[in-house]
């Protein structure tokens, strides 16, 4: 090992040490996206991982921090999904949020441990409960800027905060149902609902809606 630059074998502290947040990241992920964030201890975790406990307080200082990087690192596959898709969509509104959504679902379709992290442990942990509460909007502000410029020139911001809560809430509870199969709809079909869903929600923001 050479002190000039920390390596051994070829790889220096910092790599290692990288390497081996990863492979706690992942055992995280797999762990709560199969068996939730009741057996996401860090005990198991570490046995998942093929590390030692003292490994993992060399990137987390407690289990919680270890939640909330494997929720975001799948919240931030989920926009990188969308935007990706995004950038060849048309410039039709209706389009590029049913493209949105498409790509949304097809995400989670291609991994359902994804689904599970986002929605159902959200409802089931009070860390990724609250982490969520804030980081799911940003989801539907997405979805939302979507908008054409002329309808979105007509709204404030405070225009879409109803909306984007009442959005956050409605999307959660249609995905986890139909993920788990108790809406028995084609994957278009329940694309082009949430489309629906989504654009009657935001171009009715809470200021203008009916009290009737």
């Amino acid at each position: 090992m050479s002190s000039a630059d920390n390596t051994w074998r070829g790889s220096t502290m910092a790599t290692r040490s990288a390497e081996r947040r990863d492979q706690l990241v992942r055992a995280g992920f797999e762990l709560l996206g199969a068996d939730g964030a009741s057996a996401t201890t860090m005990r198991a975790v570490c046995r998942t991982a093929g590390l030692s406990l003292r490994y993992f307080y060399e990137s987390f200082t407690d289990r919680e921090a270890l939640l909330v990087e494997v929720y975001d690192q799948v919240a931030h596959g989920l926009s990188a999904a969308v935007t990706t898709r995004l950038a060849a969509a048309p410039a039709d509104e209706t389009a590029r949020i049913h493209a949105a959504f498409d790509a949304a679902a097809g995400y989670f379709e291609d991994d359902p441990r994804r689904s599970r992290i986002m929605f159902r442990e959200t409802l089931a942990d009070d860390t990724l409960r609250t982490h969520g509460a804030a980081a799911l909007p940003d989801f539907v502000s997405l979805i939302a800027a979507q908008l054409s410029p002329d309808r979105a020139a007509q709204l404030t911001p405070g225009d879409l905060t109803m909306p984007i809560s009442a959005l956050s809430g409605a999307l959660v509870s249609l995905f986890l149902d139909w993920l788990a199969g108790r809406i028995p709809a084609t994957r278009p079909e329940i694309v082009t609902y949430a489309t629906h869903l989504t654009t009657a929600i935001l171009t009715t923001p809470a200021g203008r809606a009916s009290s009737t």
